[in-house]
C-alpha cells in the first residue's frame, strides 16, 4: 500500500517537532547545568522519597522531595511566615480579597522559596515532639490504669521516633520575589534551597485575615540517573506517617540546583 505525500509530510513535521523539542530539553539541561550552582544540599530518604518499588527494567525513576511548613507541627496558621503583611510584600493586592464581599477566586503567583535543612525549624520539632513525649510519659505514670492517658502516651511516642528516623528535615521558611535578596539573606548554599514554587491565598473570614500556602513546587520529582538506579533497587520508601520502627537511613544524594533552578543529582552513596 502506498502512502500518500499528505501522509509523508505528517510524518515528517511530526519528527520534525519531535527533534526540535528534544533539542530545546537538552538545551535547557546543559543551560541549567553549565553556570554556578544556586543551591546544593545533601539529603537522604528522608527528603527524597523513592516510588514504591524500583524495577530492574531499563524505566525511568523519579524521587520525590518532601518538605515542611512550621504550620505542619501545631496544625495552625499562626507560624505560618506567609502572613499578611509578607503577602504584600510579595505583591499581593490583599485589600482586594480581604474586604470583598464577594467569592472572589484568589490568585496565585510563581515565586522563590526558602527551604531549610536539617535547621532550625527542624530542632523545633523534635524538641517539641521530647517535651510532649515526657509530659504524657509523666501522666501516664502517675495513672496507668487510665486507657485515654495510655493511648496519648504510645501516640506521642511514636511521634517522636518518627521525628527522629523518618520526617523530612526540610522546611519551607520564606519567600521571595527575586533569588539575589533571598540568597544574600540565607548565604549558605548547602543549608538553605532556593527553589521556585507557586504561593496561592486562604481567607480567614472569622479572624478577617489572610495567609499564603505553598500550592506547589515547580519541581517536586528528581529523575535519578540510570548509573544509580541499580545503587537504590532494593531501598523500601519511608512511610513517614506510619514509620515508628528504629530504621537507619539507607542512602544520601547529593542535588544540585543550576542556573534555571532546576535540581539535578551528581551523587548517590549507599549506607550500610
Amino acid at each position: 500500500m502506498k502512502i500518500s505525500k499528505f501522509s509523508s509530510k505528517l510524518f515528517a513535521s511530526a519528527f520534525a517537532l519531535l527533534v526540535i523539542t528534544n533539542v530545546v530539553i537538552l538545551l535547557g539541561v546543559y543551560i541549567n547545568r553549565s553556570s554556578e550552582t544556586t543551591s546544593e544540599v545533601t539529603l537522604t530518604q528522608r527528603e527524597l522519597q523513592p516510588p514504591s518499588s524500583i524495577r530492574k527494567e531499563n524505566n525511568s525513576v523519579s524521587l520525590r522531595l518532601i518538605y515542611r511548613t512550621a504550620n505542619n507541627l501545631n496544625r495552625s496558621h499562626q507560624d505560618n511566615f506567609l502572613n499578611i503583611d509578607k503577602l504584600k510584600e510579595l505583591g499581593f493586592d490583599t485589600d482586594k480579597y480581604l474586604y470583598s464581599k464577594d467569592g472572589i477566586r484568589t490568585p496565585t503567583k510563581e515565586l522563590f522559596i526558602v527551604l531549610e535543612n536539617d535547621g532550625k525549624l527542624y530542632n523545633k520539632s523534635l524538641k517539641s515532639a521530647e517535651a510532649a513525649l515526657m509530659e504524657k510519659e509523666a501522666l501516664y505514670n502517675a495513672n496507668k490504669d487510665d486507657k485515654k492517658k495510655q493511648g496519648d502516651y504510645k501516640n506521642a511516642k511514636n511521634n517522636f521516633t518518627r521525628e527522629q528516623i523518618s520526617q523530612s528535615r526540610l522546611f519551607a521558611i520564606d519567600a521571595g520575589l527575586e533569588y539575589e535578596g533571598l540568597r544574600q539573606k540565607y548565604p549558605n548554599k548547602t543549608n538553605y534551597l532556593i527553589v521556585k514554587g507557586v504561593v496561592g491565598l486562604v481567607k480567614y473570614y472569622k479572624e478577617k485575615t489572610l495567609y499564603g500556602y505553598i500550592q506547589r513546587l515547580n519541581v517536586q520529582t528528581i529523575h535519578l540517573p540510570y548509573k544509580f538506579k541499580y545503587l537504590l533497587k532494593d531501598i523500601e520508601p519511608i512511610n513517614s506517617h506510619n514509620n515508628t520502627r528504629n530504621t537507619s537511613l539507607q542512602y544520601k544524594i547529593e542535588v544540585k540546583y543550576g542556573s534555571r533552578y532546576e535540581p539535578f543529582i551528581t551523587s548517590v552513596k549507599r549506607i550500610y
